[in-house]
Order: C-alpha cells, then sequence, then structure tokens
C-alpha cells in the first residue's frame, strides 16, 4: 500500500511516501521485506518515469539500507537517461547500466501528426518547461523534437492503456473547479508525457547525434525530486503567530500594529530575526486567504505604489545545483542593482529572494509556487544545505538564517494567482542584518499584502479581495 502511493496523484503524498519507504529499507525489523516488495515493483515498471520514480526513493535511503548496484539494475525494464543518472548519484559515477539509448520507437515518420489531446494537454500534465526546451533543441538544430515527442506520447498511450484523463474531479468538486480552484496533481498522463520526453532525448543521441551530456542536463528536467529538499520536515504553526494573522482579516483593522508584533526581534529564535513569512489564514475564516510579510531594502524616501502597478519588485533567483539533483552548495553574490525598483519616490530590493533550484523536482511545486525565500546574497556568498529538517544559510562559517515550512490543514487545492496552504517563514541573524543595512546605505521596510478569496453564492466564481501595506520598521 505505501509503495503504490508514488504513484499518487497529490506529489506531496509521493515525496512523503518516499521518505517512508526509505525508513523501512534501512530498517533493521522490516529491510529485507521492504526490498524485496521494492526490487518487484520496480520491475514492473511500465513507463520511464515511473522507474525514476522509484529510484527517487533511494535519494532519500540511508546508505545502510540501499539495495546493491547489480540488485537495483537486474530490476529496471525501462531504463532512460535520467535513471542512469539517478544511479551514477545514488552508487557513485561509473555505475552505468547502458542501453537507455536505444529506448524509444524510432524516428516519427514524416507524415506524422500530433493529436488535438496532445496538443491541449502537453503544458498542463507536466510543467510547460518540457515543451519549451524541446521548442529550443528544434530550433538550434533542426531536428523534429517536438513531432518525436509526440509521436512517443502516441506510442506509450497506446501501449499503455492509459485513459486521456482531464481535470481530476474526483479530487476536486466540480463546482469548485468551476470557480477558479485549481489542484497540485500528477495523473497517469503526467508519466506518459514525461516519459515520452526522455524517451525523445534517447531517439536524439540515438538518431540526431544529440551529444549525451547536453541530452542528461535536459532530461533532468523531469526529475521527480530534490536530494535535500526530500529531508525537509514541516514544523507546526508556529505558537507565537497566535490568532495575529486572522486579526488581520478584520474590515477596517489597520495591519502595521499587527505585523509589528509578528516580526519582533529574537521572537522565535534567539539572535534571529523574521525578514519574510507567508502565513494561511486559518481555514475557519476563509479556506483560500495568506498573509505575506516581507522585509525590504529601501531609501529614506521611499514611497510605493501599494496598487501594485508601478512598484514590482524582481524576486526570483535561479540557483544551478552543483551536482544537478541535491539542494545543497554555494549561491554566488548578487548585485543589489539587478533587484533595485524605483517606487513613486525613491527605490527599494527585497532583502529576500525566492530561489529556484535548476533542477527543482516537481514533487516540490508547492513550495516552488509560493516561493521558497532566502537571505539576499548581495554582499556576501552563501552556503546552503538541508539540517535537521530545515534549511540553513551560511556564510564565512557561521550560521546567519534558517527557513522552515509548516502545512497548515493543508489541501492540494489552491486559488488562482494563490497557492497551497504552506507556511514559510525566513529568519536572519540580526547581525547579518544590520550589516546589510549599512553596507547599502538603505533602511528597513515592510511590505504586507493580504489574499483572501471567496465567494458569494455556492455556484459563484471566487473573488480575490487584497490589502496592501507598507511602513518603516
Amino acid at each position: 500500500m505505501l509503495i503504490e502511493r508514488l504513484n499518487w496523484p497529490v506529489r506531496l503524498v509521493r515525496w512523503r511516501a518516499a521518505r517512508e519507504y526509505g525508513a523501512l529499507l534501512a530498517s533493521n525489523t522490516h529491510s529485507k521485506k521492504a526490498r524485496g516488495i521494492f526490487l518487484d515493483w520496480l520491475s514492473s515498471r511500465q513507463l520511464e518515469s515511473q522507474v525514476t520514480s522509484a529510484l527517487s526513493v533511494l535519494l532519500c535511503t540511508p546508505e545502510r539500507g540501499l539495495p546493491t548496484f547489480r540488485e537495483i539494475g537486474g530490476h529496471i525494464s525501462r531504463p532512460s537517461l535520467l535513471s542512469e543518472l539517478l544511479l551514477q548519484f545514488v552508487y557513485g559515477w561509473g555505475n552505468a547500466m547502458g542501453g537507455w539509448e536505444r529506448c524509444h520507437s524510432g524516428e516519427a515518420p514524416p507524415s506524422f501528426e500530433a493529436t488535438q489531446y496532445f496538443h491541449d494537454h502537453k503544458s498542463a500534465h507536466v510543467p510547460p518547461i518540457l515543451s519549451n526546451q524541446l521548442a529550443m533543441l528544434e530550433k538550434t538544430s533542426g531536428f523534429p523534437f517536438e513531432r518525436q515527442w509526440a509521436f512517443e506520447w502516441q506510442q506509450l498511450t497506446e501501449k499503455t492503456g492509459t485513459p486521456k484523463s482531464g481535470y481530476p474531479y474526483y479530487f476536486v468538486d466540480a463546482i469548485l473547479s468551476q470557480s477558479g480552484i485549481h489542484g497540485q496533481f500528477s495523473q497517469a498522463q503526467a508519466d506518459v508525457f514525461s516519459s515520452a520526453f526522455l524517451r525523445t532525448l534517447a531517439c536524439a543521441v540515438d538518431c540526431w547525434d544529440m551529444p549525451a551530456s547536453k541530452a542528461a542536463f535536459t532530461s533532468m528536467y523531469t526529475l521527480p525530486a530534490n536530494r535535500g529538499l526530500l529531508n525537509v520536515d514541516p514544523i507546526d504553526r508556529p505558537t507565537w503567530l497566535n490568532d495575529l494573522p486572522e486579526k488581520c482579516c478584520v474590515p477596517g483593522v489597520p495591519l502595521e500594529p499587527l505585523v509589528r508584533r509578528m516580526v519582533a526581534t529574537a521572537i522565535n529564535c534567539p539572535s534571529m530575526r523574521p525578514i519574510n513569512l507567508k502565513i494561511p489564514i486559518s481555514a475557519d475564516i476563509t479556506e483560500f486567504g495568506e498573509l505575506t510579510i516581507s522585509a525590504i531594502l529601501a531609501s529614506p524616501d521611499f514611497i510605493p505604489d501599494l496598487t501594485g502597478q508601478h512598484t514590482t519588485l524582481l524576486r526570483a533567483l535561479p540557483w544551478e545545483l552543483a551536482d544537478r539533483v541535491t539542494f545543497s552548495g554555494k549561491v554566488a553574490r548578487e548585485d543589489i542593482a539587478t533587484y533595485t525598483s524605483r517606487g513613486i519616490a525613491g527605490a527599494a530590493a527585497p532583502l529576500c529572494l525566492d530561489i529556484y533550484p535548476l533542477p527543482s523536482g516537481f514533487w516540490h511545486n508547492d513550495y516552488f509556487q509560493i516561493g521558497v525565500s532566502f537571505p539576499a546574497p548581495y554582499f556576501d556568498q552563501q552556503q546552503i544545505a538541508v539540517v535537521d529538517g530545515s534549511i540553513q544559510i551560511r556564510t564565512d562559517d557561521r550560521v546567519i538564517g534558517h527557513w522552515r515550512v509548516w502545512h497548515d490543514r493543508w489541501t492540494p487545492l489552491y486559488a488562482s494567482s494563490g497557492g497551497t496552504r504552506c507556511g514559510m517563514l525566513t529568519e536572519l541573524r540580526e547581525r547579518e542584518l544590520a550589516e546589510t543595512l549599512n553596507r547599502s546605505g538603505m533602511q528597513l521596510g515592510w511590505f504586507v499584502e493580504l489574499n483572501a478569496w471567496k465567494r458569494e453564492a455556492e455556484h459563484d466564481n471566487f473573488s480575490r479581495t487584497q490589502r496592501r501595506d507598507f511602513f518603516f520598521d
């Protein structure tokens, strides 16, 4: 029952199942039985992406619980370039099976045309970046990557009998869906699209002389999970928040006094200060609601445009992982000028940036959709690692900050332009905060945004109400 959860449509369930099964493989009591079940399950996978989901279990398995490389290799019936890479990440470089480059359906006939279903769902069941990557490869090489993807998808769909599913109404009430509520899901067709993507890359290496190193880089866009993030442990909602976020929802109540209490010095950890908070509003108040509190570096004369039409702070920070699979390593310094924006008056830059590891691992999309915020490395190179279930930020061999997450009556559902019910907390040492303010010559300010999605009647669409505020510390 547990291992079948690696096929469950809810991605968060797949992640937790992988963690638990990795623990079983290393268990003194259950390891032998768990290993036998795992190998049998692995050998019965019909799709390449299902194999990579199974191998993701090994990314969070203690070394003492790992099956041997020979055992694993003998049970993979659908190899791919990504499964080859995962085996080498787990067992060391040189432990390779080979043969993946011949795992494709041959070149698509010139007369082949993709079905309308393929066109309609190629960016719905899997991230749009897969389609974008193949379009870019086709443009630069001249080879028909997109047609080959559609051809591989059709071959797999017919061979496996995978239903051409639409929206997962068995998880989302039809009325909710029609009212603008979405969900973080991966249905069976997601595995077909991902597997067809991997088979397209195999064809490109085998038939079009695509360099295997380039294909390997591209295959990582279908990585299920990121080693490191697999070991994040959600905490309980911080008790010091009390009911302050919910009090912000009372009509007419000023936001500033309540927010100041939530960002007070050392409220959670000695010498640390909250600098970024993303808080789901209690489901007893509103099922879809969130409060975001973000520290910024602002000039003394800064006046923001709270309508959001002119003052937009760039926050995204792409981060190429050193080994392509582990959420750990160095983050290079960034130029604060790149992230500085003008307001109605003055200028400001975010104190935190939303980091996007490349590749990210789609099981963690709930977090990246909301934004995993770290102190911006404007003045020092940083070192990031998962330690004791939370993400630790270091510089010059000292811990300067933490990132933690909690799940607040979590469901995979979310409103348009919102996120699932994941709360996030970023903290920074007061010493580093003071040094950053001194080196930037700017002052500490706070952006506050409160969003709530409600509907008047059951069949109405959800509409968002929004309040914004800004104040200096």
